[in-house]
């Protein structure tokens, strides 16, 4: 029972937290920031879901170990991305408030060199990883979710970046893939 009040207090701080992300993305009209935080909202549900409830045999999981694997596999490349990005916009883009995420500077250097999109590419691939260690019904629905909701976001990004930085992100643009991490390495 214990598990359950968990769930529910640990579930509740994230949708407040994302939510009043969400209510600050709709009022000034920044599209990916709705889907970038409506995917966070459902990536840890899911994760909280899964990890106080999920395992109480309340629902089916499939336990296929070299699936569980290469989900554990795919958590390093997307706690990379995502640590480099959330690093480079804090210390680089010189936030001017408590978001690291509203970089007050152009970044196109370290892993925004190589890729526009750092931190969605690697919460997607992250939740395909929760999908491959959790291997449930729920795990799917709420990943696949999550991952769609990451995809948009990136896509939407550009817009708001170039309302943002101007030209010089159009320019970016034609450099740098948005998720295509080995087009840029070449």
């Amino acid at each position: 029972m214990l598990n359950i009040y968990m769930c529910i207090a640990i579930c509740t701080i994230v949708l407040i937290v994302n939510g009043i992300c969400i209510v600050h993305a709709f009022r000034n009209n920044i599209t990916s920031e709705i889907f970038m935080h409506t995917g966070l909202t459902l990536f840890f549900g899911l994760l909280i879901i899964e990890l106080t409830i999920g395992r109480n045999e309340i629902w089916s999981h499939y336990d296929v170990l070299w699936l569980e694997i290469i989900g554990w596999i795919l958590y390093i490349p997307s706690a990379i991305l995502v640590t480099s990005s959330m690093i480079a916009l804090h210390k680089k883009g010189k936030p001017d408030t408590a978001d690291f995420t509203d970089s007050t500077l152009f970044i196109d250097s370290g892993i925004f060199g190589l890729i526009r999109q750092p931190m969605t590419l690697g919460l997607t691939i992250w939740s395909i990883g929760l999908i491959l260690v959790f291997q449930s019904l729920l795990a799917t629905v709420l990943g696949l979710l999550s991952l769609l909701c990451f995809w948009i976001s990136a896509t939407k990004e550009h817009i708001y970046n170039i309302r943002k930085f101007g030209d010089s992100y159009k320019d970016y643009m034609k450099k740098v893939p948005m998720w295509n991490i080995f087009r840029k390495m070449k």
